[in-house]
């Protein structure tokens, strides 16, 4: 197979006489890449774009002097329904589109642009390098139930996010030597690496709220615990019971935590007789009585829980609050 030509625009201000260069851009960008241009400073201004057409992909290299573009309704309603994302590589920009709020994005960083929304992008450096991918929706859709709300927002480049942006770079740096059969490949390629980027996002977003749901969990289990630990015979099966889940989701949790049920009821009965220790209000009451009504019926195996945990016998820690 041999190469064909690659669908390619090029468009620079060096191509337009000095005179009427920034007027002449701003149109040109205007009928190609549907924006319109507002430079901060006319007389200096500079930029260049390469935009590539490939099967089911297109991309674009940018790199410009500060200025603010923007995306007209009239311009959006020509666009397709393809998500651009946006790559700085140097300095960031702030974007606020339609339906969004404003949004900084800065290197280290993709937003997913809707091409078909309206949208106002400001890059306030000297000069601004940017790496942009256009893949069809359906494509990005297929990957994540929760497309659109990642739609007009920043992602973190992840290693998933990276193998994408590296693969695209080389796809554009290599596309015109490549038959036209080898660039609908590589670009099924790059459709595969966008999806497996973006479920990346999903699995860790799902696994952050997974981990915020089993802390709450052991957080009302621990509640309960507190809430009954005087209480005999008190179990892993009643405090399970009282939250709808199953004793052995409820000894899981306590593992993740790096304890068990048993150790927590003992620590927390143990807090409970010390405090009457130094209570004087209690000081009538034998240490037996204070450990029986704290929830413990074997006494031996209490006096020794609470040598390891307090390094003082219960007699010890009376002594020393009295004295106090």
């Amino acid at each position: 197979m041999t190469a064909e030509t690659l669908p390619m625009v090029v468009l620079s201000t060096e191509q337009f006489e000095p005179g009427i260069r920034v007027q002449a851009f701003e149109t040109a960008a205007a009928a190609i890449c549907k924006l319109a241009i507002e430079p901060r400073s006319p007389e200096s201004y500079t930029s260049s774009t390469t935009i590539k057409i490939l099967p089911g992909a297109v991309m674009a290299r940018t790199s410009h002097s500060a200025s603010v573009t923007k995306r007209t309704r009239a311009m959006a309603a020509d666009e397709g329904d393809n998500i651009l994302i946006h790559i700085p590589l140097n300095h960031g920009f702030s974007m606020t589109q339609a339906g969004g709020a404003s949004i900084e994005c800065k290197a280290g960083e993709v937003y997913l642009d809707p091409n078909e929304v309206a949208g106002r992008a400001v890059f306030h450096a000297e000069r601004s390098d940017l790496f942009y991918v256009s893949i069809p929706r359906a494509v990005l859709s297929q990957s994540s139930r929760t497309l659109n709300g990642r739609l007009r927002q920043t992602m973190q480049v992840s290693p998933q996010w990276r193998m994408f942006i590296r693969y695209a770079q080389s796809l554009d740096a290599e596309a015109e030597g490549l038959a036209p059969l080898e660039r609908a490949q590589y670009c099924a390629h790059l459709h595969e690496l966008a999806q497996i980027a973006l479920n990346a996002e999903d699995s860790a977003r799902m696994e952050a709220q997974g981990r915020g749901v089993r802390a709450a969990r052991l957080r009302a289990l621990k509640a309960e615990i507190d809430a009954h630990a005087t209480e005999p015979g008190l179990s892993l099966a009643a405090i399970a019971a009282t939250q709808c889940i199953s004793e052995r989701y409820a000894r899981a949790l306590f593992s993740e935590d790096q304890t068990t049920f048993r150790d927590y009821l003992t620590r927390k009965r143990m807090q409970n007789v010390r405090r009457m220790l130094a209570d004087p209000a209690q000081d009538h009451r034998s240490i037996s009585d204070l450990a029986m009504a704290s929830g413990f019926g074997d006494l031996s195996w209490f006096n020794k829980c609470y040598r390891q945990l307090f390094g003082e016998t219960p007699s010890d820690s009376r002594a020393l609050a009295q004295q106090g």
